[in-house]
C-alpha cells in the first residue's frame, strides 16, 4: 500500500497547488475587470469633460491653434458622421434625430427620445385659382351679369 499511499499523497498535494493557482488566476482576473472598469470611468469622464469644453470653452481656447485645430477636426468628424447617419437611415427608412442622433421611423413628426421636431411643418397650401374658375371673382360676375343700376329697375305702380 505504500506506492498507492504515495500517489494519493501526491494527487492530493497537485490538487491543492492546482486550487492555490486557480484561486490566484480568479484573484487576477477580478483585478483585471476591476481595472478595466476604472479604466472605463476614467474614459467616460475624460468624453464628458472633452465635450464640455467642446461646446463651452471655444472662446477660451481661441488663443490656442492646436485646440482649434483639433475642433475644426471634430467639426469635420461630426459633419461626416452627420451624413453617414442620414444615409443609413434613408437605406433604413428611418431618420435621425439631429438633436440626440437616435434613429427614429422616417414618418415620425417628433423623435422618441427628446421631443425634436424631425420634420419641418408644412404650410398649408391655398388653392391656386384657376381663370374661369369658382374662386375667379371675374368669373363669378360674368355669370351674375352685370350689376343692376337704377336705371334698371322697372316703375312700379302704387296704389
Amino acid at each position: 500500500m505504500g506506492i498507492l499511499d504515495d500517489v494519493v499523497i501526491n494527487a492530493k498535494s497537485v490538487a491543492e497547488a492546482v486550487g492555490r493557482k486557480a484561486g490566484q488566476l480568479v484573484d487576477v482576473s477580478k483585478l483585471h475587470v476591476s481595472a478595466a472598469e476604472v479604466n472605463a470611468e476614467i474614459t467616460k469622464r475624460y468624453q464628458t469633460l472633452g465635450q464640455y469644453v467642446y461646446e463651452n470653452g471655444r472662446e477660451a481656447l481661441a488663443a490656442d491653434p492646436e485646440a482649434m485645430g483639433q475642433m475644426a477636426e471634430l467639426d469635420g468628424l461630426q459633419e461626416q458622421l452627420s451624413v453617414i447617419n442620414k444615409e443609413l437611415g434613408d437605406k433604413q427608412n428611418k431618420a435621425v434625430c439631429p438633436t440626440c442622433g437616435r434613429h427614429c421611423g422616417s414618418a415620425d413628426t417628433f423623435c422618441s427620445t427628446c421631443g425634436t421636431r424631425l420634420q419641418p411643418e408644412e404650410p398649408a397650401e391655398e388653392p391656386i385659382p384657376q381663370e374661369g374658375g369658382p374662386n375667379d371673382e371675374a368669373a363669378k360676375a360674368a355669370a351674375q351679369g352685370p350689376a343692376p343700376t337704377v336705371s334698371d329697375i322697372p316703375p312700379r305702380d302704387f296704389p
